[in-house]
């Protein structure tokens, strides 16, 4: 037995390594493009370059080794069922279960190291990497010009753009505020239809190329009443000094995902510390109000809050004064309650902070728990659907990868918005895979036909004699 299995084994781990490289470098598309930006088009230095690149891997490698391990079942027993060596072992008494143990024990192992870096070597990449592309926006704050966002470019010049090409440059409607001074509070405004951006990493330079706009400011600091409106059709500017040396920032404040399983969930019991003390905040306003209530209707304490007034409840002045008090025990109602609906609103954005920390808090076991679902799931699926080509077994690990990441994605946005429980948002795609893999299993051991259609057999016609009678 310890020969299957060590073959077993043996069988599934090329695929594993294939699958790994494949689904990884598919995933790395997007950063291979920016890292080709940043050296190629934005001036960043190789090296750094690299580095960003690298550290990259960290996030990928989190989602790219469950996908492997499906890859690597689907394939190496696929194969053996191909070459009908599942067929001999059950002739030889070998059941699906014996070939399912080594294959779960190797996914469990797998699922136990992907926990460990989750907690280990993720945070850690994450938070480096942020780091250092946070250091290479402040060298070069122009790699940062998004469009529909404000951008410092200095502490004096501020440029906002609706669109920008990162290729050629180009940027349309555009807005530029300079400042005399960093406390200048009217300062030069410059508009343009659209315009182009020439960086000069040798002098720290930026020319911005301007087209169509008008500049507004005022000529004299002294004479606020004076306006001035010039309007060009190219307008030059330059912004010196928006380049600064490379150092190392060493920012401490950590993200989500860069948090280890300890600080996530302290950090989400914080969050959970802040709403109760928002609710006892609601509570304290409504106990403050009933007391104030409970007054009214105690005449002891009537007096406290209405005024002793002996005058008749037919007199004008009684009237007034009572119309008085009503319209401002109104208002301290209304207060009480725009009070309380505000605090709700600040224990939402508890909630949601604290939401997005368990999400990635039962993320970093949930995806690593995965590897053991794909195993049980990947060998009846691979078993039944060898008979009906590779086509079948890549169509099935694409649809099982597009259930996975839509439970996934959507589990996570769901929770982020308050609609959907964090352990449920995360585990909701285990559990589905596992309702139908166990019985899909349990058919296929069973030797059930779970991908081939069965054609009814054909009832042979009678052959009829000649005189009539059937033969």
């Amino acid at each position: 037995m310890y020969l299957i299995y060590k073959h077993l084994l043996a069988t599934a781990a090329g695929p594993f390594f294939f699958g790994w490289f494949v689904i990884t470098f598919l995933l790395m598309i997007d950063v291979l493009f920016r890292y080709v930006d940043l050296f190629v088009s934005k001036g960043v230095p190789f090296l750094m370059a690299t580095e960003v690149l690298v550290l990259s891997l960290g996030h990928t490698f989190a989602l790219s080794v469950p996908m492997a391990v499906l890859i690597a079942i689907l394939m190496s027993v696929g194969q053996l069922a191909a070459d009908h060596e599942i067929t001999a072992m059950k002739a030889s008494g070998i059941s699906l279960w014996t070939v399912l143990r080594p294959l779960l024990f190797g996914a469990g192992v797998i699922a136990l190291g992907l926990t460990a870096y989750n907690h280990f070597v993720f945070p850690e990449s994450n938070h480096k990497l942020a780091n250092l592309l946070y250091d290479i926006n402040r060298k070069k704050p122009m790699l940062e010009i998004r469009a529909q966002q404000f951008t410092d470019m200095s502490d004096r010049t501020t440029i906002y753009v609706s669109k920008k090409d990162d290729v050629t440059g180009r940027i349309e409607d555009v807005t530029i505020i300079e400042k005399e001074n960093p406390g200048d509070l009217s300062p030069r405004v410059t508009i343009a239809a659209w315009g182009r951006i020439a960086p000069d990493h040798e002098t720290d330079s930026v020319l911005i190329e301007l087209h169509d706009g008008e500049i507004h400011e005022r000529p004299d600091k002294k004479s606020p009443d004076k306006y001035q409106v010039t309007r060009f059709g190219q307008h030059n500017l330059y912004v010196e000094n928006v380049e600064r040396d490379f150092h190392d920032s060493d920012r401490q404040t950590r993200g989500d995902r860069e948090m280890n399983l300890k600080d996530l969930w302290t950090t989400a019991g914080k969050e959970q510390e802040r709403q109760d003390k928002v609710l006892d905040n609601v509570g304290g306003l409504a106990e403050t109000m009933l007391k104030w209530q409970w007054k009214l209707l105690q005449p002891e304490h009537r007096t406290e809050i209405l005024g002793n007034n002996p005058a008749p409840p037919e007199d004008p002045e009684r009237k007034t004064f009572l119309e008085g008090k009503f319209r401002a025990t109104r208002l301290k109602v209304d207060r009480v309650v725009e009070q309380s609906r505000y605090q709700e609103k600040i224990r939402d954005s508890y909630q949601t902070r604290e939401n997005r920390y368990l999400v990635e808090f039962h993320k970093k076991f949930a995806i690593p728990f995965a590897c053991i679902v794909f195993a049980l799931i990947g060998v009846p699926m691979a078993v039944t659907s060898s008979r009906s080509g590779k086509g079948i077994s890549v169509s099935l690990a694409l649809g099982v990868y597009l259930v996975y990441y839509l439970f996934l994605v959507g589990g996570e946005k769901f929770s982020d918005r308050g609609r959907l429980d964090p352990f449920l948002a995360m585990w909701s795609a285990n559990i589905f895979l596992l309702v139908v893999g166990i019985p899909l299993f349990f058919k296929a051991v069973r030797e059930s036909t779970l991908l081939s259609i069965t054609l009814k057999p054909r009832v042979a016609d009678k052959t009829v004699s000649v005189g009539g009678e059937p033969d």
